[in-house]
């Protein structure tokens, strides 16, 4: 049945029911028919002679199938599209939805480009406008925060990370000296621990309510997200007032606001009367920033939020999959005991420290090449049509992305790509590529952070949290992965990579050969 005959029988059934009198059927035929309109404009084809990866099959009129069908197989999908297309552009039909994926070689033309739009990529793709998920895209204050206050802030924080990552590996991964297991859970609640002792201070940090609230926040909203993927963009506005997930996300949002303003409103006080008294204002942390970049213009909650998604989970992703490659190489462990005691017992915690712990360095960025967050890079949104120096013209409402896995399994940049090389950065620098080696470098190469102007202005502190929590973690205990456990699973859910909730780690404590609590700034 074609389009048109859709249409011809609506509109005889709704001539039938005028006849009939029957108002309200009249009205559902008009939302019916408008939806059926609003679905067709938003599945015009803005590039006809463009190749499709994944076309609708002949009797499909929605995109629930393909969506489904990219989220169980999005690694294979963007494979058989470099096979097929090579370095030409090609349309692909993703979790994130109807997308140009265009090859590594455009990412440097198109880096800095004002035409092409995170923010609004962002805002459609994890559904900004919806209530209950504001902070999963950008909110104005945070990236002042980071720029003005967190990055700028690095080396004072250093102490404070130090203490409470050896506070926090005390109580949840003990102190037995026996093999016990210990999961992905209590690594994310360690990084949550150290991350909230500079977001929101010493008390909230250690505070259960509010470490459990803000994960369940993040797993309903994910929920949301990719529920609400499976409708066509213009009825999501709409439909997730009907989702119980939707419901359920605002919900956990006003938990955190409750848990959050009484603590707020305390320090308000406390910070009032010492400015009264004379006195420093006795907070310096991002709760305090926030309040001095938005004053109380702002929701304290979703800011805290955001900075949980962004800094904890993200963080917390990158530390296990490194800590599986480790514990699957033993190898290495010694290596990068050897490079954690020298440095820090010469440097101490200076600037210098972090960045002279190379294999660390080196480790991070290789897990994180292979098991990078997301593995479709570069997302954005054409505010203006872009013509390129190939003369490929990128339209005005466009969404791209880059070919992740093209980029970082490439042969001519990382040769045996596949592998889990823990020297493959070593060599890079070695070799006269020191300023792509980096973990906190953004290059063409590596989309880890980012690139761009919208590269991850959080990267410096996450980078030296990494190392600290796994300096700690490598120095006071042995490490190894159940027999059972072969391998971290690739186990990437549409664009996005998700660490198994099962994976698990043997640990028993052992006496580290260097005291962090003695190391000067």
């Amino acid at each position: 049945m074609s389009k048109l005959d859709v249409f011809s029988n609506i509109t005889s059934l709704v001539s039938q029911d005028l006849k009939d009198g029957g108002a309200f059927k009249y009205a559902s035929y008009l939302v019916t028919t408008v939806l059926f309109f609003a679905v067709i404009y938003s599945q015009r084809d803005r590039y006809p002679d463009l190749p499709r990866l994944n076309p609708k099959g002949r009797w499909e009129f929605g995109w629930g199938k393909r969506v489904t069908h990219y989220m169980n197989h999005s690694v294979e999908l963007l494979a058989e599209g470099t096979r097929r297309f090579g370095d030409k552009p090609y349309k692909l039909f993703t979790d994130l939805g109807d997308a140009v994926i265009i090859p590594p070689k455009y990412a440097d033309e198109l880096k800095g480009h004002r035409g092409l739009s995170f923010l609004e990529m962002a805002e459609d793709s994890f559904h900004g406008y919806v209530p209950g998920l504001d902070a999963l895209v950008a909110q104005p204050a945070t990236a002042k925060v980071v720029n003005s206050h967190l990055t700028k802030a690095l080396m004072k924080l250093t102490a404070p990370l130090m203490e409470e990552a050896s506070l926090s590996l005390e109580e949840l991964f003990g102190e037995s000296k026996e093999w016990h297991e210990t999961t992905v859970d209590k690594i994310m609640a360690l990084v949550s621990r150290i991350s909230s002792r500079i977001f929101m201070g010493e008390e909230l940090c250690r505070s259960k309510e509010w470490v459990e609230a803000s994960g369940a926040w993040v797993q309903a909203a994910f929920k949301v997200v990719y529920a609400l993927r499976l409708f066509p963009r213009s009825w999501r506005p709409y439909v997730h007032w009907f989702l119980p997930v939707a419901r359920d996300a605002r919900r956990k949002v006003k938990i955190c606001r409750e848990i959050l303003q009484p603590h707020i409103d305390v320090r308000r006080v406390v910070k009032a009367e010492a400015i009264a008294k004379g006195e420093p204002n006795p907070f310096d942390d991002s709760i305090e920033w926030f309040e001095q970049e938005c004053k109380t213009n702002y929701d304290p909650a979703t800011c805290q939020l955001q900075l949980t998604l962004l800094a904890i989970h993200t963080t917390t992703d990158l530390l296990v999959t490194a800590l599986v490659d480790i514990a699957k190489h033993p190898e290495i462990i010694g290596p990068l005991r050897e490079e954690i005691i020298n440095v820090l017992s010469t440097e101490g915690l200076k600037k210098s420290a972090f960045q002279k712990l190379r294999l660390m360095d080196a480790v991070l960025k290789e897990s994180q090449r292979l098991r990078p967050l997301m593995i479709l890079f570069f997302r954005r949104k054409a505010l203006e049509d872009i013509t390129l120096s190939d003369g490929f013209k990128i339209k005005k409402g466009t969404a791209i992305g880059l070919d992740g896995p093209s980029l970082l399994f490439n042969e001519n940049d990382y040769p045996d790509a596949l592998r889990w090389d823990p020297y493959r950065y070593i060599k890079m620098r070695e070799a006269g590529q020191e300023s792509k080696a980096h973990l906190v470098s953004v290059t063409p190469q590596h989309f880890g952070f980012g690139h761009g102007i919208h590269a991850c202005p959080g990267r410096f502190f996450a980078a030296n949290e990494l190392k600290i929590a796994l300096a700690q973690i490598l120095l006071k205990y042995d490490i190894k992965v159940p027999k059972d456990v072969e391998s971290l699973p690739k186990s990437f859910t549409g664009s996005s990579y998700v660490i198994p909730r099962g994976t698990r780690f043997l640990i028993r404590r052992r006496q580290e050969e260097l005291d962090f609590n003695t190391l000067e700034m």
